[in-house]
């Protein structure tokens, strides 16, 4: 199944701008759908997870997205991250932890995709983590190609549609 992805501005700043996907010409934008699946949790460990991300996402655009803010994951050939980078011990069988996943462009561009809860000890024993960072791996193929054609993605992103499979 072919899905089209549009880059939309979540946050655009001097240092660093910030997109988020949107995928079929949704209503909500990948990030959104994880934020508002999460906000209103009453689990103490995923509202101080959800803090730290929002707070890492406001550190990057004040500051770029410098490599100590993100936790690399997906494979070495692409620009798969997480955030947050740190999450505070617990016991994860129980409570969990919430990862968003983004690709890390360059130090002033990133492109958050969604995320959701980490139930176990890497994102691959998950269907949907799993899924999202496929989806990010597929996302980053067609940029690099891009990019190797002379698209200067920091500058035309959010005239950018791809189709991935």
């Amino acid at each position: 199944m072919t899905r089209r992805v549009e880059f939309v501005p979540l946050l655009l700043t001097e240092t660093t701008d910030i997109f988020t996907i949107r995928l079929n010409g949704e209503d909500e934008t990948e990030f959104h759908k994880f934020f508002i699946l999460f906000k209103d949790t009453k689990d103490k460990y995923l509202k101080d997870d959800l803090d730290r991300i929002i707070a890492a996402i406001d550190k990057i655009a004040s500051n770029g997205a410098l490599e100590n803010y993100f936790r690399v994951e997906g494979k070495m050939k692409d620009r798969v991250c997480a955030i947050p980078l740190l999450i505070s011990r617990r016991n994860v069988s129980e409570h969990g932890s919430l990862r968003l996943f983004c690709l890390r462009v360059s130090e002033s561009l990133i492109i958050v995709g969604g995320g959701g809860l980490k139930l176990s000890r890497t994102y691959e024993q998950d269907d949907n983590l799993a899924s999202v960072v496929s989806l990010l791996q597929a996302v980053d193929e067609k940029l690099v190609e891009l990019e190797k054609n002379g698209i200067n993605l920091n500058e035309e992103l959010e005239q950018i549609v791809v189709d991935i499979d």
